[in-house]
């Protein structure tokens, strides 16, 4: 890898944690806003599946505009619009409103994943594809393990508006990081303008995606639902956010291992964070404080430390350049599918019945990954990257 790679690469990643520090802290402490607001259980899972159904439409809109059009512009733009839309929570004060910000929230989030996703593979060497992914990763994960742990702190000393102005002044930062240290040539590739929207490109992909949708359902109801219940339970914004917080920081510890993952087998890594995801949501089943709620999260995060960057690797490696866009595209939204139809169904089971049923439900729903994963090799693959 070049220096100048090397340091196109180091800006997007400084770019991605800043971002994704708001998005991150937003998107895990809105639950416990909206329960401050009066929201329930239902209303809870209806604001989670507003994002996510924006997210999903956003996402393929975001793959095809990106095989066609400059790729840095339009992560300017989407974190342009993810300023503003953020600094719009901070004027919410009904359920209501939150839904349709949130709405918005799915728009720009949708736009800005994909993007930095394609980015950062196009821009990375076929040999360091898999690190870079890595490294993607670890950038936002580590946004998402600041973000809610200092988000509760602002939340409980400040409150929520104050929450909010700092969250989008975050992203300005980043918005002019971008502004100043990536070249609008960095995403201008020629494949990518010629070719557009290139659906033959999906073939032989449908193992990986098919095996997003389980745990996406089950990531959408950890987002949406679950800080919400703790609340419920008494636990405060703080301890949420630390909660959120050392998840997150485990599925970031497993990204420094992604290759040693991919070398161990795709599918025989993919059976052990299904196997590992179940374990901890029976135990979520049943946890009631901050200390019981400790170990199955931690389990949470490790299993999806394996399934999140082995997924995106396997599609990255399998996909001509020209095309990154649409592939990744369909990849988030496969993710916005999951985490539409996931809060929508839990909140309505924790609402009708009790939580306890949700969580043994979706322990049985994460083994669903064993049968997808027989669509995997047990080895790493390689596949076409140029």
């Amino acid at each position: 890898m070049s220096q100048e790679t090397a340091r196109l690469l180091r800006s997007l990643y400084v770019t991605i944690f800043l971002i994704s520090t708001s998005f991150g802290a937003v998107t895990f402490l809105l639950p416990v806003f909206a329960k401050e607001l009066g929201a329930s259980y239902v209303a809870l899972g209806v604001i989670g599946a507003v994002g996510s159904a924006t997210y999903t439409v956003m996402t393929l809109v975001s793959g095809a505009l990106l095989d066609r059009f400059n790729r840095v512009r339009l992560y300017l733009a989407s974190s342009i619009f993810g300023t503003i839309v953020v600094l719009l929570f901070s004027a919410v004060t009904r359920v209501n409103d939150l839904m349709m910000v949130r709405g918005m929230m799915g728009i720009v989030s949708a736009a800005f994943w994909v993007t930095a996703s394609t980015l950062v593979a196009d821009t990375s060497p076929p040999e360091a594809l898999t690190r870079s992914i890595g490294r993607y990763n670890i950038s936002w994960i580590a946004g998402f393990t600041a973000g809610p742990f200092i988000g509760g702190l602002i939340s409980d000393l400040l409150g929520f508006p104050i929450f909010f102005l700092i969250l989008a002044a975050l992203i300005a930062v980043g918005v002019v990081v971008i502004w100043t240290e990536l070249p609008a040539k960095m995403g201008s590739g020629e494949g990518a303008v010629r070719r557009g929207f290139d659906l033959s490109a999906l073939k032989g992909l449908y193992p990986a995606y098919l095996t997003i949708l389980p745990y996406s359902l089950i990531l959408g109801i950890y987002m949406a639902i679950l800080p919400g219940q703790m609340r419920v339970l008494g636990i405060t914004s703080s301890i949420i956010g630390f909660l959120l917080t050392m998840t997150n920081g485990v599925r970031g510890l497993i990204f420094f291992h992604v290759e040693r993952f991919v070398g161990w087998g795709e599918r025989r890594s993919l059976y052990l964070a299904s196997c590992l995801m179940s374990a901890a949501l029976f135990a979520v089943a049943f946890s009631r404080d901050m200390p019981s709620f400790l170990a199955p999260l931690a389990m949470f995060g490790l299993a999806g430390g394996i399934i999140t960057p082995l997924i995106q690797n396997s599609i990255a490696r399998r996909s001509p350049r020209h095309a990154l866009g649409t592939v990744m595209g369909v990849h988030e939204s496969i993710y916005g599918i999951g985490m539409c139809i996931g809060p929508l169904m839990g909140g309505a089971i924790a609402e009708t019945f009790q939580p306890v049923t949700l969580y043994l439900s979706l322990a049985l729903l994460s083994l669903v990954i064993l049968p997808l994963s027989r669509g995997f090799g047990v080895e790493a693959q390689q596949g076409p990257t140029g």
